[in-house]
């Protein structure tokens, strides 16, 4: 007899949920509070172990299909020196695979693929859920006062999720991480490879895409509240913040319209959270770890998180014991990189004493590119449990 799921939030996160738990013979519902799906957003790269777990969930082939290889390539100062440099062949060696780059829009239309003729409810919010037991199903009450029930329910509503009480209660709100963020896609107007910028209390990535697109990120430190809301007021900021870094940063944050870019300030998790799953709900993505992105791992995390849950609770007939294995699982992994986003954040974009970056810097100079590679190996290297396909 098929089990009945329904996953809260058509994110990265939870459409690889729902394809994972689709090829493992579940009912899936996806109820997504967006009343229609994103045409618009900025970029993302995913890592080898992400790579792996969409393999896992069945759509491997298809993400890859609209990405484009990356590789970090070199780290640099804000005055263009080389900190760190690895080669393809040496990311390759290492990990098996060099990351893909995607807009990010592109690779949520490939997951909804991904679900053939499985519809999604949008404009659908969740407001709470009742996470059951061994002995009843749990149920989700929407804002429009109906309820769904199911045998169970992925969590995949974001850093600002309103069913992680339901799991963890009591459990602090994700904080502001100390930085600003501005994220922008337009036509690429020449930047041939992905890199990585770290100057005094800010970092900037250029990241080609595979459709002749760039993706740009920059982050800054500093208090919260910075963006205004206006797209030319905020952009002309980032200007100014990086007037002064190594080309062609000036030159690509010039040749970004105001409609192509957005400013956010971040949000994660301070501790990681006491559990990730009670009773009949299992939370997945920023939902359970938000992060800083500064190891480039809460889109792989999620992913990881889809994977296993599926694996989880599909190798037991009983669904909650399944959610004791999975946070059981779950929780020491993203607690390990949550802790190192942090780290990677507070010696990377957030140092601004010059002393401090200097030495940061030699040190970074000094280290063989091998312990880079071991430093990527550390998230990268993950293998995703076999699904029972059905």
């Amino acid at each position: 007899m098929s089990r009945s799921a329904v996953v809260v939030g058509a994110g990265i996160a939870g459409l690889t949920a729902a394809n994972a738990l689709l090829r493992c013979g579940w009912d899936v519902r996806v109820l997504e509070r967006s009343p229609e799906p994103r045409t618009t957003g900025a970029g993302i790269v995913l890592l080898a172990n992400a790579l792996r777990g969409l393999d896992a969930a069945g759509v491997g082939d298809a993400v890859r299909a609209i990405g484009e290889r990356a590789y970090p390539g070199a780290l640099r100062d804000a005055a263009g020196r080389a900190l760190v440099e690895v080669s393809p062949e040496q990311i390759s060696a290492r990990l098996g695979t060099v990351a893909i780059a995607f807009h990010r829009p592109l690779l949520q239309e490939a997951l909804l693929r991904g679900l053939g003729d499985l519809p999604v409810t949008y404009g659908a919010a969740a407001a709470e859920v009742d996470p059951g037991d061994a002995g009843r199903p749990a149920v989700v009450t929407l804002e429009d006062g109906s309820t769904v029930e199911a045998d169970l329910v992925v969590a995949a509503d974001g850093v600002r999720s309103r069913l992680r009480g339901a799991v963890a209660p009591g459990a602090a709100e994700p904080v502001y991480v100390g930085s600003t963020t501005w994220l922008a896609v337009l036509d690429n107007p020449g930047v041939e490879a992905m890199s990585q910028t770290w100057g005094p209390g800010g970092e900037v990535g250029l990241i080609p895409l595979g459709d002749g697109r760039l993706y740009w990120y920059a982050t800054q430190v500093g208090p919260a509240g910075r963006p205004t809301g206006d797209p030319a007021t905020d952009l002309a900021a980032a200007r100014t913040a990086f007037a002064g870094w190594h080309d062609p940063i000036p030159a690509v944050l010039a040749a970004t319209a105001p409609e192509q870019a957005q400013q956010l300030d971040l949000y994660g998790f301070a501790r990681p959270l006491p559990r990730m799953a009670h009773g009949r709900v299992a939370l997945a993505g920023d939902a359970a770890h938000a992060m800083p992105p500064n190891v480039g791992q809460g889109g792989c995390q999620g992913i990881e998180d889809a994977v296993v849950l599926a694996a989880s609770v599909s190798g037991t007939d009983g669904v909650v014991d399944g959610l004791v294995a999975y946070d059981r699982v779950r929780r020491p992994r993203t607690s390990g990189v949550l802790r190192a986003a942090w780290a990677s954040a507070r010696v990377g974009e957030q140092l601004r004493n010059p002393a401090l970056v200097g030495l940061r810097n030699a040190a970074l100079r000094a280290l063989p590119a091998r312990v880079m590679l071991d430093g990527m190996a550390r998230f990268a290297g993950w293998t995703p449990p076999a699904l029972p396909v059905r």
